[in-house]
């Protein structure tokens, strides 16, 4: 007689088969380019219908995991990572992070060219007549899962020579090194928020997804802005922490 699973009656049925899968993958049970058991065989491993099966088998696809050949079966297209943990006590650098929890970090550059700042972004960076900044769009990937898209500016007079640098790797670390800029403190705001259409594509999750918003201004040790980032994190594959100081009394409240 086959081996069955029993499953938790309080979850959905198809979001325990989506996590097993996962988890197999996580395991390396299954690695990239291999193919998937059948729908008929985990309908069976798991006594559901087929039906719940192909929700399991959709979820996965959203999350850029798997790809459904017709005709041939599924098959894993990415690698699942855990969610990253961002934390904002210090300045961080995406491939350090990744690193750091033992990720493959890369990076596509989409964009790299001179613009007139924005209203706000010029107000922030505290740019006077000269608006020019460097706009820089990137996207950051972890085991070839897209995970942030980061729009970057910085003063353009300052550091026009990032024009002709390859921008693949860490910018902070070619801040620190070319620069020799110290990046002394940043102001970092974040919120909720559904992801555009083409971000969406970018980031191969389904258009109008929840992602986190992220600005972060960041100063060297003079107290003069360096850089605004704008990031958007997939809503799935990051955690944000704060760490908070003792609880005070306010005598005149």
């Amino acid at each position: 007689m086959a081996e069955t699973f029993h499953l938790d009656p309080g979850v959905p049925k198809y979001l325990q088969i989506s996590r097993w899968l996962m988890e197999m993958i996580q395991k390396g049970r299954y690695g990239v380019n291999d193919k998937l058991p059948s729908e008929s065989k985990l309908a069976e491993l798991f006594q559901v219908n087929r039906n719940t099966v192909r929700q399991a088998m959709a979820d996965l696809v959203s999350k850029g995991i798997v790809q459904k050949r017709n005709g041939v079966g599924s098959f894993v297209i990415g690698q699942v990572i855990t969610p990253v943990k961002y934390t904002l006590q210090h300045i961080s650098s995406f491939t350090d992070e990744m690193i750091r929890i033992g990720v493959t970090p890369q990076t596509k550059l989409l964009k790299k060219l001179v613009n007139e700042a924005p209203p706000d972004v010029a107000e922030k960076l505290m740019l006077g007549k000269e608006k020019l900044v460097i706009l820089t769009e990137r996207l950051r990937l972890g085991n070839r899962i897209p995970l942030v898209i980061e729009r970057s500016y910085l003063p353009y007079k300052e550091y026009k020579p990032l024009l002709k640098m390859r921008l693949t790797g860490s910018l902070y670390h070619l801040l620190t090194k070319k620069f020799h800029v110290e990046l002394h403190r940043s102001i970092q705001t974040f919120r909720a928020i559904l992801l555009t259409n083409e971000d969406s594509r970018l980031l191969e999750v389904p258009s109008g997804s929840p992602g986190i918003f992220l600005e972060s201004v960041i100063y060297d040790s003079k107290n003069i802005p360096v850089e605004v980032l704008h990031a958007f994190h997939r809503g799935d594959k990051y955690i944000f922490e704060v760490e908070s100081g003792r609880y005070r009394y306010d005598l005149k409240g």
